[in-house]
């Protein structure tokens, strides 16, 4: 995205491609979701930027590394959705890729529902010049620093 000095607003430059073809399509969707790593005593919540039906990635400022093995939690419409995943790829402090590798039948179903309920809504257009920043990292520093 590039600021317009001009208006204060955001534009797209260009869109970021994915080089590698995936099994599932990914939605972009927000749902609460949670990690839990066998080797912690509690779950890394946080929220999904995409979803799709062979795994997602979830923001979370405490990141895994690659090939952990995780039990995934995703609330769909107040409904627990549960899956065992491993740690696909990593952005240190902001979030993990992670790939579905077991999900109960009735799970799958949920969220295979889910999606294509998601897929079908139609996504408002928004203005160039309404843009604003998907996200946004904010350090909190102490005064005297």
């Amino acid at each position: 995205m590039k600021n317009n000095a001009e208006g204060g607003s955001y534009i797209l430059e260009e869109l970021v491609v994915w080089p590698f073809k995936r099994k599932y399509e990914r939605v972009n969707l927000t749902v609460q979701a949670e990690m839990r790593s066998p080797s912690k005593n509690y779950p890394y919540r946080g929220r999904t930027v995409t979803v799709g039906q062979g795994g997602c990635y979830i923001e979370v400022l405490e990141t895994l590394e690659p090939s952990t093995t995780v039990e995934v939690v995703l609330w769909l419409n107040g409904e627990k959705v549960l899956a065992t995943a491993e740690v696909a790829s990593i952005d240190r402090h902001i979030g993990n890729g992670v790939k579905f590798v077991h999900m109960k039948r009735e799970d799958a179903e949920k969220l295979k529902a889910f999606l294509k309920a998601a897929s079908q809504q139609t996504a408002p257009t928004v203005r160039a010049e309404s843009a604003v920043p998907v996200f946004e990292v904010t350090r909190f520093t102490p005064a005297s620093a």
